[in-house]
């Protein structure tokens, strides 16, 4: 049985097998690089640079993973099957000893992972990511967190549309922002909510809005 599944304005997006039944083919799922993504910054005040990482471990093997399902060449439910028996957890780690590690949960990876600087002024640059999820949606969201205390801390998020990443070139490329929804204009970044924009002033919808964190407590 096949499903189709129907993103925005009622286009067909994804076709994909029920994965509650079982298949007749029992090809190998076929495997690529898995793309992992770093940004520089100075994320912890400290006035020296910093390395964030995106970590792919297995906690089914106990080790990171550096090949996994390749959607270009697999149903995506072999490859949301794959992750999930590799008990796949996505993680961002610092390059130094000791320093708090965000989990993400289980997910292929990011789509982007962007320094936006210091944007609440307190002498720390945030960061801004898109997490592949495992779902069959296109609907997603921008997180933004801080590194404050000793923990990361999110500052805000805001929904975005997969479909910013599309790209038609062989390889990926690396996203430094969100067109549509995460922009840096004239200097400043400016953001559109997917989700949540007002439908009480229609001249309002779709306007990019400057983005402006607090401090995190």
């Amino acid at each position: 049985m096949t499903l189709w599944l129907l993103g925005c304005a009622g286009k067909t997006e994804k076709k994909v097998d029920n994965p509650s039944i079982p298949k007749t083919s029992d090809k190998k799922t076929k495997l690529h690089k898995l793309e992992k993504l770093f940004v520089v910054g100075d994320f912890d005040g400290d006035k020296k640079m910093d390395t964030i990482f995106q970590h792919n471990y297995s906690r089914l093997t106990k080790n990171e993973i550096d090949n996994s399902a390749d959607p270009l060449q697999n149903e995506w439910d072999t490859v949301v099957k794959w992750f999930f028996d590799q008990d796949a957890d996505l993680y961002l780690t610092f390059n130094k000893n000791n320093q708090d590690t965000l989990h993400l949960g289980t997910a292929q990876g990011l789509y982007c992972l962007i320094n936006i600087g210091d944007n609440n002024d307190d002498g720390k640059d945030e960061v801004a990511f898109v997490i592949d999820y495992l779902d069959f949606s296109r609907l997603n969201s921008c997180k933004i967190y801080s590194f404050c205390n000793d923990k990361w801390i999110l500052l805000k998020q805001f929904g975005i549309f997969e479909g910013s990443f599309d790209f038609t070139s062989d390889k990926a490329p690396t996203f430094d922002n969100i067109k549509d929804y995460l922009e840096k204009q004239n200097g400043e970044w400016v953001y559109r909510d997917y989700l949540q924009e007002s439908y009480d002033k229609q001249e309002g919808i779709g306007k990019m809005l400057m983005l402006k964190l607090a401090r995190c407590k």
